[in-house]
């Protein structure tokens, strides 16, 4: 039977990726996160059975980068919908005005707000299937996930409205 010592180079090295995780989910490199969250899949895949609790540990640590990958996702999300909504506006106030400035809204300026609001919906649907089914425990992820909800309702009902010119 194995003792103690056998595992206390997992243990180091265990200890050496989170730090790694830590450094990289600080760093905001979506890159280094996912090197970091392969390297800790990869101690799950290595590590003898004994080790278990430190695969669990591991297995935490992957899914806290996730959850800070979802934290950034969703701070860009907003910064596009931020985006999507002065567009909508801008569009509105160009639609009062549609009959003296039809080429405008049949131009250039209507298919980029299409596109981010195509990009802006993509985003939020990927986004929403990362959350996939939120804990109701969850209020934090509950909410998110709610406001994910009806911002993309409320883009893709403008994106409709842009189409329909």
């Amino acid at each position: 039977m194995a003792d103690d010592s056998d595992l206390k180079p997992w243990v180091d090295e265990l200890q050496r990726l989170l730090q790694l995780a830590a450094q990289a989910s600080q760093s905001g490199d979506m890159a280094r996160v996912v090197d970091v969250q392969k390297r800790l899949g990869q101690f799950c895949d290595d590590s003898p059975p004994l080790a278990e609790p430190l695969d669990r540990q591991a297995r935490a640590a992957i899914f806290d980068l996730d959850l800070d990958i979802t934290e950034q996702a969703v701070e860009s999300i907003r910064q596009r919908a931020d985006e999507v909504r002065a567009l909508g506006k801008l569009i509105a106030g160009i639609g009062n005005q549609a009959k003296a400035r039809a080429d405008v809204l049949n131009g250039t300026l209507a298919l980029q707000a299409i596109d981010a609001a195509t990009s802006a919906i993509n985003a939020f649907k990927q986004l929403r299937a990362d959350l996939g089914a939120v804990d109701a425990a969850d209020a934090d992820l509950s909410a998110v996930a709610a406001s994910i909800d009806k911002t993309l309702a409320a883009v893709q009902g403008l994106r409709n409205r842009l189409e329909k010119g």
